[in-house]
């Protein structure tokens, strides 16, 4: 099993991150504390799950279980207590294990090694980090700036993630179906930030995996 995980890494952790859309979705879909607190211990399980299929040393896993456990106790913190500073620090244990992971996907996908199936499912990963990383980013502006959104009412910009998580991939794939927009001006810094990003990464990934191609064994 342990094998199977390690050649299949990539496999496993994008299957964690669609599993953590549709659990934010559901919260969305199904309110109540029950389901809030199912979609959070469901988030922390698959996070586990991608922190599992992306480990490499022991001290690069401590510190994402250092991350992970972080957002578990702020999770709890948050679940009992009425302090707001809770909901930023989840945000912010979320937003580093986030950047982390981009950085260990990246290192492996692009412009490295030969191309096989779970280098392919590896760069839809990053994708996918790409977008909740901003999605993370939006929450937390939404912390401070609760109007920065057009079109979005936020009561607890928490426990309605699945809200930016759906602005940041219409965002990072430049689609601008014009629902939700940004109104202040940081707001406007990071849309402008994902949709270059989101263009960019498309012209990365395919030379990084044209050239992987042409490059001999």
């Amino acid at each position: 099993m342990s094998r199977l995980i390690k050649k299949d890494n990539f496999i496993w952790l994008t299957l964690a991150l669609i599993a953590t859309l549709v659990a934010g979705a559901l919260t969305e879909e199904y309110p109540g504390v029950f389901a809030l607190h199912l979609t959070e211990f469901a988030n922390v399980l698959f996070l586990l799950v991608a922190l599992f299929s992306l480990r490499k040393d022991e001290t690069w896993l401590t510190g994402l279980l250092i991350v992970v456990g972080g957002m578990m106790v702020s999770s709890v913190i948050r679940q009992t207590t009425d302090w707001p500073g809770a909901d930023t620090a989840y945000l912010i244990f979320l937003l580093t294990f986030y950047i982390s992971a981009i950085r260990l996907v990246g290192r492996e996908v692009l412009l490295t090694g030969s191309v096989d199936l779970n280098k392919v499912i590896g760069s839809i990963a990053l994708y996918f980090l790409l977008g909740l990383l901003f999605s993370v980013m939006f929450t937390l502006l939404l912390q401070f700036s609760p109007d920065a959104l057009k079109g979005l009412e936020i009561i607890d910009p928490v426990n309605q993630i699945s809200s930016t998580n759906y602005f940041s991939f219409v965002t990072l794939t430049t689609l601008g179906y014009g629902d939700i927009s940004p109104i202040t001006p940081l707001a406007r810094v990071l849309v402008i930030l994902e949709s270059v990003s989101g263009m960019f990464y498309l012209a990365l990934i395919v030379a990084s995996l044209v050239g992987s191609m042409q490059r001999p064994n």
